[in-house]
């Protein structure tokens, strides 16, 4: 049910692709508590000088600019979970890509379980029918 949004200033090959789709989904597994069975994450490539850092364009001699964005059913997760997972994405992308900027964001964005489901149902609606 979790969707991950990554958003890189850089392009990758298949495997860069690759690992971070598994890491990322055993991050969501092992920090979240996710089912990795229904963990979607989801890679966005776009040339450094899209974007920006105190208003000057990046080029490729820039550390690699980078935003996450975490999608999880609000009250799923401890403050201490998502602190961990922001954590280790960080780490996660540093292993992976190499050295990225300073001004690099991860977001756990906690969306109200009538706001947010799959396969057609909300996630209040999958909570009550598991009552």
């Amino acid at each position: 049910m979790p969707y991950i949004n990554i958003r890189l200033g850089t392009t990758l090959d298949n495997e860069q692709r690759g690992k971070l789709q598994q890491k990322t989904t055993l991050l969501m597994n092992t920090i979240m508590g996710k089912r990795q069975e229904v963990t979607a994450v989801h890679i966005q490539e776009d040339s450094p000088q899209q974007w920006a850092i105190n208003s000057v364009a990046l080029n490729p001699e820039n550390p690699i600019c980078a935003y996450v964005d975490i999608k999880v059913t609000a009250g799923t997760n401890t403050s201490e979970e998502k602190t961990n997972m922001i954590s280790e994405t960080i780490k996660m992308l540093r292993d992976e890509i190499g050295t990225i900027q300073e001004a690099c964001y991860v977001v756990v964005d906690e969306i109200p379980a009538n706001s947010w489901g799959y396969n057609g149902k909300t996630q209040a609606i999958r909570a009550a029918s598991k009552l």
